[in-house]
């Protein structure tokens, strides 16, 4: 898993070039049982929405708040439940107003990341509502270790590559 920032960054920048270059050649391919009867555009408006989460993590960092992690109402033990109003947040955006959405967001959660000091990204200690988790394993989570969800998504649907 990418540790420092550099490599969080370049996994977050190469994941979503790769996906892209798929989703966009196939912007209509059927996932079926693959993402739950859903379209390309909703695997993209799930990483939207997750970045729009991790902008909120970064915002509470600055302000010294706890927010609700992963959000607010919501444990990890309810991620269903939350992916499930994610989705109906942004079931109707077309995949080109989605795609705009996303590489808006990633930009966004790129540069929330950027903003934060070393010792804080890196230390397993220095962010409480963490727990013992580094804030750089939960940046990748959120953006290249995220697209590489997404694409496995596609691998299971037979979504040919790019």
């Amino acid at each position: 898993m990418p540790r420092t920032r550099q490599q969080v960054i370049d996994a977050a920048a190469d994941g979503l070039e790769n996906l892209l270059a798929r989703t966009d050649t196939h912007p209509d391919h059927e996932l079926g049982a693959a993402y739950l009867d859903r379209r390309v555009a909703d695997v993209l408006a799930h990483l939207h929405a997750w970045h729009l989460l991790f902008l909120g993590w970064v915002e509470a960092i600055h302000n010294g708040e706890t927010p609700g992690f992963p959000a607010d109402g919501y444990t990890w033990q309810d991620l269903t439940s939350l992916n499930d109003a994610l989705y109906e947040r942004h079931r109707s955006m077309p995949y080109m107003e989605i795609r705009a959405a996303l590489l808006e967001s990633h930009v966004d959660a790129l540069e929330a990341f950027a903003s934060l000091d070393d010792e804080l990204i890196s230390s397993t200690d220095s962010i409480e509502w963490l727990g013992n988790e580094a804030f750089a394993d939960v940046a990748h989570e959120s953006l290249g270790g995220h697209y590489d969800w997404a694409q496995g998504v596609l691998d299971a649907a037979h979504m040919p590559p790019a």
